[in-house]
């Protein structure tokens, strides 16, 4: 039976933002088993689709927003930031312009989250995960790799992938990482990694017989484990008086 949403354990908002014609959409596209188009029209506004993804033994779900790079719908862009947990930075490795570009980008993100953050007590950061687009375009490449990495490591980013939505390199890893150290600072409780010993069933009805070995049973106490000495007595142990009793 395939897993749901009522599986998942949490569910985090992200958004995948960049300059237009970069490939976000088809990014997303590839992420959830769409078929590559070589020509699209550009995203109006914004969308969002739903994957789940399994971190260190939690089923999380992504919920990933797609948005429009062209100027004139930037204002719907900032206002998807609100309860933003994760982000996706992409440019295109064949356009210079859009990763000079990033530096907008960035500042424009770390604004608004701090602006959406303002007056609200705690403030969590927001991971951001830097792609570089359209990698199986080598002949065509105006952006080396070594740019990307130097930007994201400048710039704080969590972490820099190379991809390509025609061929899927790297598409799913990039979000699998994101989807990670979201978890990680929002709810690292959910992690196996928290808890080394825990064993998680999504299906309590099925425990395996090998995870019941793992289960180590409560010990019980006996009347022999008990001494409860009557007031005034001496704790043969301990050889001390006890008025409320002793255990061993």
């Amino acid at each position: 039976m395939p897993l749901g949403e009522k599986d998942c354990l949490a569910s985090y908002k992200v958004l995948v933002v960049g300059e237009t014609s970069v490939g976000k959409t088809a990014l997303i596209n590839n992420l959830v088993g769409r078929e590559f188009r070589e020509s699209m029209v550009p995203t109006i506004g914004v969308d969002f689709v739903k994957k789940i993804f399994e971190v260190d033994g939690a089923l999380i779900q992504l919920v990933i927003w797609d948005t429009a790079g062209q100027e004139r719908f930037r204002s719907i862009t900032k206002y998807q930031y609100r309860g933003v947990q994760g982000i996706v930075l992409v440019y295109d490795v064949t356009n210079i312009a859009s990763f000079s570009h990033l530096t907008y980008w960035i500042t424009s993100i770390q604004y608004e989250v701090a602006h959406c953050h303002s007056g609200r007590g705690r403030y969590e950061p927001i991971p951001i995960i830097l792609c570089g687009n359209k990698c199986d375009m080598d002949e065509k490449r105006r952006v080396k790799a070594s740019k990307g990495y130097r930007l994201a490591e400048k710039e704080m980013a969590f972490e820099f992938f190379e991809t390509s939505a025609k061929t899927g390199t790297n598409v799913f890893p990039s979000f699998q990482r994101l989807a990670y150290h979201v978890t990680d600072i929002h709810n690292p409780k959910l992690m196996k990694s928290y808890h080394p010993y825990m064993i998680r069933c999504y299906d309590d009805t099925e425990t395996t017989d090998e995870a019941r070995d793992h289960v180590k049973p409560k010990r019980t106490t006996t009347k022999k484990d008990k001494i409860v000495p009557k007031e005034g007595k001496k704790c043969v142990k301990w050889k001390k008086s006890f008025c409320c009793g002793c255990f061993r």
